[in-house]
C-alpha cells in the first residue's frame, strides 16, 4: 500500500506590499506564512502518523516550501520541489474578484480565464503526478505539500460533488466530507493506493 498526504497550509501574510510591476503569479508564488502558519507547520511535524513518511514533495510556492521544512528536518528527508504541485494559474483577473473566478469554475470545471488553468486542466496535470509517483514510490508514506484548489481538483477525480448554502463546492467521499468549502487553515487529507488503485481517502485535519 502506497499512502499520500495532501498537506495544505492557508495560513499565510496578507499584509505584504509588492511592487506595482510584479505579477500576479509571482505575488502568489513568494506568500510567506504568517507566524501562525510557522506554528501550526511545527505542529504538523510532531503527528504521529507522518513520522512514517519517506519522502516529501512541495510545490514550488514560499508557503508549502515553508510548511514542509520542519517535518522534513524532524526526519531528516529532502524536500523534492515540483512545479506539478503548484496552485492553479488564474490568468488574467481584469476586474473580477478571485473569489468570484472561483466559484465560476468550481460550477464549471471547463472554465478559465485568459491565460490560466481551468480546474480540470489542474486535476489532470495533479493526477499525472498522482500516477508518476505511486510508480516511483509503490509502498511508501509520502507527504505532498500543496494548496487549496490543486487539492480540490485532484480530489474531485475520486469524490461526489455537491454544494452548500454559500454555493461552495464540497467532495464527499463515501458518505465523509472531505472538503467542506472552507480553507481557513491547515487541511491534511490521506490517501491510500494499493499499486493504482485507490484504497481509500480519509480527512485527518
Amino acid at each position: 500500500m502506497t499512502t499520500i498526504y495532501l498537506i495544505n497550509n492557508a495560513l499565510t501574510m496578507n499584509n505584504l506590499a509588492f511592487p506595482e510591476t510584479e505579477s500576479l503569479i509571482s505575488k502568489r508564488e513568494k506568500r510567506i506564512l504568517s507566524i501562525e502558519g510557522e506554528e501550526e507547520s511545527k505542529n504538523i511535524a510532531k503527528l504521529e502518523y507522518l513520522q512514517k513518511v519517506n519522502s516529501i514533495y512541495t510545490s514550488n510556492y514560499v508557503m508549502s516550501m515553508g510548511t514542509a521544512k520542519y517535518l522534513a528536518q524532524k526526519l531528516e528527508l529532502e524536500i523534492n520541489i515540483k512545479s506539478e504541485l503548484g496552485e492553479r494559474v488564474l490568468g488574467n483577473l481584469g476586474d473580477k474578484k478571485i473569489r468570484v473566478v472561483q466559484e465560476m469554475q468550481e460550477n464549471d470545471f471547463n472554465y478559465k480565464l485568459n491565460g490560466g488553468e481551468s480546474l480540470n486542466e489542474v486535476k489532470r496535470r495533479m493526477l499525472k503526478f498522482i500516477k508518476n509517483l505511486l510508480l516511483e514510490e509503490e509502498d511508501k508514506s509520502i507527504a505532498l505539500f500543496t494548496h487549496n484548489v490543486a487539492i480540490t481538483s485532484l480530489l474531485s477525480e475520486y469524490c461526489n460533488k455537491g454544494f452548500n448554502l454559500d454555493n461552495r463546492l464540497i467532495l464527499n467521499y463515501e458518505e465523509e466530507a472531505i472538503v467542506d468549502g472552507a480553507w481557513d487553515g491547515i487541511r491534511i487529507i490521506e490517501l491510500v493506493f494499493d499499486k493504482d488503485k485507490l484504497v481509500s481517502i480519509k480527512r485527518r485535519k
